[in-house]
């Protein structure tokens, strides 16, 4: 149901090979039983699900830290036995940049 809910409101879905019939399926329109109705599908987009703000300069600054952290975490990911290649790895595919 979240990758329903990501596709309609994103137009987002997963690529990962061990999911592709799923996500082949929700770009379909492919709507599980028991959705909630007050989640986004085709028939209601832009519809944001209960407890879901739009996207604020607040929004923004919180990202950016975010990002900062994880910049920091990866710098010492030897002592926090963080998985740096993979973390790099994703970040590479989403082409986001830790500034």
């Amino acid at each position: 149901m979240l990758r329903v809910c990501a596709f309609h409101l994103y137009g987002w879905a997963c690529e990962h090979p061990s999911v592709a019939e799923q996500a082949a399926r929700v770009a379909s329109g492919w709507i599980p039983g028991g959705y909630p109705k007050s989640w986004p599908c085709a028939d209601r987009p832009g519809l944001l699900p209960p407890g879901t703000g739009p996207f604020s300069e607040r929004i923004a600054r919180e990202i950016t830290k975010r990002k900062r952290k994880i910049k920091a975490e990866l710098e010492n990911a030897g002592f926090l036995h963080y998985p740096k290649q993979e973390v790099l790895s994703v970040l590479e595919f989403w082409g986001i940049g830790l500034g």
